[in-house]
This record gives structure tokens, sequence and C-alpha cells, in this order.
């Protein structure tokens, strides 16, 4: 019997992330497929989903004859964005990875434009405009314009910056992720670190044309805004804090890699902000108990104990 030669490595690959997004997941899916360009990896992936997710993406895939080389795989437990960010890259085999979550919808020309982008500029990321829709999938106003990135890729500018580009436009090169190693922390955002590790290597590049349809309204970061009680403000204030300490924590580690030393403005940043963001976090475990921990450095205690009791106070 003659054996089947090994199928080459394709140069790019789609991943669509779903995690029990069964009303959206379909139309992410198609996305994916109808791209027109050269062939590519397209990899479903699937967080071990309870709401029948992954049985609509293999219904979905079921007889497809396209160009592009289809898979789909499902954790075999919910391992959270972060880690299954990290699995994709032992997953993929492409050199570039365009992410696309369960919940958007690529266009058609997406990963056309994303791949003449690279050849043409050589960057480590890329990052595009979006149409914003709701949740019903109708057109409606956003704010993801009033990321950094837009206004500058500086990395000493967007060092500490939690709105850095549309994560869900992005597309990752390889390198960042076997340079500067996995994701770390389960708490933050693919954009908050793939955004500062190329723009520390300053290879970022925008096409300034909508490129996927992004779903506003739903996921974490639309759930941090919503509850008004007192309860849940301050429940939301610390997991907005923990993941400042977190992606200044990660962002710490990338810039040592790239080779800054611990005195660069860009360290010494990051640094001050993370002391902050620590010491105002710690507040919601007793701003008593936090401040009695730092009495070595009374100023800043005192400063963050004065910033978050107020917050705690209008309860926000």
């Amino acid at each position: 019997m003659t054996q089947a030669a090994p199928k080459e490595p394709l140069r790019y690959s789609i991943v669509v992330l779903s995690y029990n997004q069964a009303p959206f997941v379909r139309d992410a899916v198609e996305g994916a497929l109808a791209q027109d360009c050269p062939p590519l990896e397209i990899i479903i992936s699937d967080d071990c989903s309870t709401d029948g997710t992954f049985d609509i993406i293999q219904d979905t895939i079921r007889g497809y004859d396209g160009p592009h080389r289809v898979t789909a795989r499902q954790n075999p437990q919910n391992i959270g964005l972060v880690a299954h960010i990290n699995a994709m890259f032992d997953v993929a085999s492409g050199d570039v990875l365009i992410p696309a979550y369960g919940d958007d919808i690529s266009l058609p020309n997406r990963a056309a434009e994303i791949m003449k982008t690279f050849d043409a500029e050589a960057p480590l990321l890329v990052h595009s405009d979006a149409t914003a829709i709701d949740p019903e999938g109708h057109e409606t106003a956003t704010t993801y314009r009033k990321a950094d990135f837009f206004r500058t890729t500086d990395p000493l500018d967007t060092a500490t910056s939690m709105a850095v580009y549309l994560g869900a436009s992005g597309a990752w090169h390889r390198d960042l992720f076997t340079k500067y190693g996995p994701l770390k922390h389960p708490n933050i955002y693919d954009d908050h670190v793939f955004g500062f590790r190329a723009a520390l290597e300053g290879r970022v590049s925008f096409i300034e044309k909508p490129l996927l349809k992004y779903r506003e309204g739903i996921g974490l970061s639309h759930q941090l805004k919503q509850d008004r009680n007192a309860g849940a403000a301050r429940d939301r204030r610390r997991k907005i804090l923990n993941m400042m300490v977190a992606a200044f924590s990660q962002r710490l580690d990338d810039a040592t890699t790239f080779g800054l030393a611990t005195d660069h403005p860009i360290m010494r940043k990051l640094a001050k902000a993370r002391r902050k963001a620590t010491l105002r976090a710690a507040c919601y475990d007793g701003i008593g108990r936090m401040i009695l921990r730092n009495l070595h450095q009374p100023g800043a205690a005192l400063t963050a104990a004065g910033a978050e009791g107020l917050r705690i106070l209008r309860g926000r």
C-alpha cells in the first residue's frame, strides 16, 4: 500500500475560537469558510461548550468541499480563553494566526487583506477596522477606535494602555509567541499581550477598512460594565484592577525578554503602574489592612486608599 504524502503546512491559519456561543457560531464558521483567498488552514476549536456549540460547528462544516483545509476540534475540558489561545500555537501550522471569535463574523476579504499586508510590510501584528453589530446582528455604535493603536504604536506611550487595539480584528505572527512565550495570566486578553509585544518590536500594521463584523454588547468586557448595585460594582472594579496587575506583570516580563534594563523608562512606567494597581486592588480586602501592610510606602498607600475608598463610597 502506498502511504499518502504528508500535507504541506500552510502559511496562514484562521483559528475560530468558540465557547458557549450557539446563537452566533454558525455565522462565525461560515465567515471563515467563505474566505476568498489562496488556500489556508481553518481550525475551529471549541473550549468544551455545554450549549450545543460544537454540534453546530460540526453541522456547519459537514460537506464542505472548498479550497481551504478545515479541521474541527474540541478541548476535552474547559481551559479558558488564554490557555485556549496558547494551545492554538501548538495546533495550528501557519506562520500567521488569524483569530476569529465565535460571536464575530469575518468578511470574505479578511484573510486576503491580511495576507497582502503581511507580505508587503512584514509586521508581527496586523489589526483592522470593523463594523460593530449588536447581538441581533444590526449595526450599532462602537468606541473601539478610542484604542491607543489608532493614535500611536509607540511602546512607551502604550505601555500601560488597557485598550491597545480591537483584539477581534487582529492577526499575529508566530514570532510573537515563540520569542516571548505563552500568555501567563488567565485574566487578561490577547490584545493586552500581543499588542505590547508588537509595539516593542516596532512592527504593527493597520488596515483601514472593515474586515469583520464585531459583536458588541456581549462577552466579559461588556458584563463588567453592566451590574450597577454596590456589590457588583466592587466585584467589577476588583476584576479590572487584577486584570491590570496581570497585564503589567506580563508586559514587564516581555520587556525584559526584549532586552530592556530595569531603569528603562518603559520598565519604570510599568513597574509604577503595577504597584499602583496592586495597592488599589488590595483595598477590596480592606483599606485599613492594605495601609498597615504598606507602611513602607505610606504616600502611595494613602493615595490608593483615598481613590478606591471614594469609589467604594459612591458604589462605582
